[in-house]
């Protein structure tokens, strides 16, 4: 099986041609032939080498690759709802090989029917950056109670996970503040249907929430980009709310938090699937965003698509801190 993926951590270069043996599902898995992958932060994370000990322990040689949308090529036992030739997609586990290969394994709980509406790229685009959307959303939604009406900030709202947040929280009725700070991030946040595009790095984001909520602040923070983005949504969150960050990160918060009673919730995308606590977490999650896509309300914006072989140059684009929406991997054709 051809497969792109790395020997050791490093930079982009890093990531080689490799020859694997076509892998087997096991009970309730499915194999999927891959037609597109995407570029998650999971997957430079995953690559680079870690300024400390890593979160999580890589097998080698590594497929990166966290997204994908495929057709299902092969069925393990106790597998229930797919068959050989289902067009499905969905997000390989953190722990495990990706999807930057002919084919991938996964665990058939976790994953969904592609909707007919989208490419093979656009769902791939969609999986795992529309789980986490989806998740953070149903997280705060449950810690703080906000419903319809409430202020939210979606900190890089632009990115692979914020311009899907815009477009999810919208849909729930929330009025969206976004941050973004170049012109074609500004105006996709706004065509996606931002009430307010802040601009990152010239304004005052805590001040310029709470002055667009009579002074408290906003309902939840989305911390999508961690550090400085961290530091604003600790900033602009009211008394007795909530920020939830998916991006780990050193910055010292409970102070802050302390005196405005307010929470910090960590959230990494299918964590319920992933530490077994439900293992069709994931899937209904996936399965609720591939509805609403397949509704019209929800669509991964694709700024841009590689062949798998450039698959380093992709990495790179996503480590320039500079792309709107998501990149998505030709991996069928791509070779």
């Amino acid at each position: 099986m051809k497969a792109i993926g790395i020997h050791h951590h490093g930079d982009a270069s890093q990531l080689v041609p490799l020859d694997l043996p076509e892998p087997e599902p096991g009970p309730r898995q499915v194999r999927v032939r891959v037609i597109a992958s995407s570029v998650n932060p999971a997957d430079i994370r995953a690559r680079s080498v870690a300024p400390g000990p890593r979160r999580i322990e890589r097998q080698f040689p590594l497929v990166l690759g966290y997204d994908f949308s495929g057709v299902v090529d092969a069925v393990g036992p106790d597998v229930e709802d797919l068959a050989v030739g289902d067009e499905v997609f969905g997000s390989p586990s953190l722990f495990g090989q990706g999807a930057n290969a002919e084919q991938v394994v996964v665990d058939s709980r976790t994953i969904a029917r592609k909707p007919a509406a989208l490419s093979h790229e656009q769902a791939a685009c969609l999986s795992l950056a529309g789980v986490t959307a989806w998740e953070c959303l149903a997280r705060a939604q449950a810690a703080t109670g906000a419903g319809a009406g409430a202020t939210v900030l979606i900190t890089a709202g632009a990115g692979g996970v914020g311009h899907l947040q815009v477009q999810l929280a919208r849909h729930l009725g929330l009025r969206v503040v976004a941050t973004a700070s170049r012109p074609e991030s500004t105006a996709l946040c706004r065509e996606l249907g931002a009430a307010r595009v802040l601009d990152h790095a010239t304004e005052d984001v805590g001040q310029a929430c709470r002055s667009l909520t009579g002074g408290a602040g906003v309902a939840v923070a989305f911390d999508n980009a961690g550090g400085r983005a961290l530091d604003q949504a600790l900033d602009a969150v009211a008394p007795m709310g909530t920020v939830v960050s998916i991006v780990p990160t050193p910055v010292p918060v409970a102070d802050r938090l302390f005196m405005k009673a307010a929470s910090l919730i960590y959230h990494v995308m299918g964590a319920a699937s992933m530490w077994r606590l439900d293992p069709h977490a994931q899937g209904r999650a996936l399965a609720a965003v591939a509805a609403l896509a397949a509704q019209g309300h929800v669509r991964p914006v694709v700024a841009a698509s590689y062949p798998v072989r450039e698959l380093g140059q992709a990495h790179r684009a996503i480590e320039s801190g500079r792309t709107v929406g998501k990149i998505a991997i030709r991996v069928a054709d791509g070779w």
